[in-house]
């Protein structure tokens, strides 16, 4: 199969690499001059440009595509949400009535569902609070609408919170490593918050599973179908690193009342993906600090 993958060289995408089919022929869009190991063809090109790459792809005519790249991140602004927007719509119009792209798989969030309490299931949602779920949420419903039209396999993965090797070293558990790694005390406001935190190669096994999955267009979750504590990540991470967990039992009994405490509804997934998250918390976390050791 031709498979085309945007953002590739990014957090979730050089975990995808790794559990692609090595007799695919994999194309990547890189900005011009990037060189990508392991037989991946780079594709020049800009998203904020179709014409830039375009030619390449009606060429190419790839039968897959794995939409990964959201620019600007953690910039949630109107500016930014609205151009990885438009960039989206811009791309998978030219995949489907220019490529004759038959499969479309891209990554969502779990901030399209506006709650912040309880399940997440795929039919449900309240309004979002932000521009960055609003834009992926119109993203999705425009990747749905083209494929009612056009008779192709839409997939979108609604991602909770992805952690893991090579992630941003502001986002949660890479914040809290790196300041106890320094004998310091991790600042967490809300240490009384639950979230569905998800392994990032669990999340790249099943979009490279869903390359080849025959399912129905539509939202699928990837979560692990349960929250753990923000003070209960801050444990594990103590204990992973061979501490005392003296920093996750203070913020245990701060006095701060939970705000947010949400999961992932897994069934859906489960039936039609034959996925389920294998990594558990607490495994996970212990991956990710060797990961950090390795380094040293």
């Amino acid at each position: 199969m031709k498979i085309f993958i945007t953002g590739l060289t990014g957090f979730v995408g050089q975990s995808l690499a790794h559990f692609l089919d090595p007799l695919d022929e994999i194309y990547a869009l890189c900005p011009p001059g990037e060189i990508l190991s392991g037989g991946v063809r780079v594709v020049d090109g800009d998203l904020n440009d179709p014409k830039s790459f375009a030619g390449r792809l009606e060429e190419i005519r790839p039968d897959v595509c794995i939409h990964l790249a959201w620019e600007g991140i953690p910039d949630y602004s109107f500016e930014m949400s609205r151009r990885n927007l438009d960039q989206g719509i811009a791309l998978f119009r030219l995949l489907v009535e220019k490529c004759g792209c038959r499969k479309i798989i891209a990554m969502g969030s779990c901030w399209e569902y506006g709650q912040s309490l309880g399940a997440c299931r795929e039919d449900v949602s309240a309004p979002v609070h932000s521009y960055f779920a609003w834009a992926k949420r119109s993203l999705c419903d425009f990747g749905m609408t083209l494929a009612a039209l056009k008779q192709i396999s839409f997939i979108w993965l609604r991602a909770f919170y992805l952690y893991g090797p090579r992630q941003k070293e502001t986002s949660l558990i890479p914040a809290i490593s790196t300041t106890l790694l320094r004998g310091e005390a991790p600042e967490i406001r809300m240490p009384q918050n639950a979230h569905d935190f998800i392994y990032v190669d669990d999340a790249a096994k099943a979009m490279a599973a869903v390359v080849r999955k025959e399912a129905p267009s539509g939202v699928y979750n990837l979560g692990t179908g349960q929250a753990t504590y923000v003070w209960k990540i801050c444990e594990g991470i103590e204990k992973a690193l061979g501490q005392k967990p003296i920093h996750a039992k203070a913020l245990q009994d701060r006095d701060v009342k939970t705000a947010e405490n949400f999961w992932a509804d897994t069934k859906k997934t489960e039936t039609f993906l034959g996925w389920c998250a294998t990594t558990g918390i607490e495994e996970g976390i212990k991956k990710y600090i060797e990961t950090l050791e390795a380094k040293e």
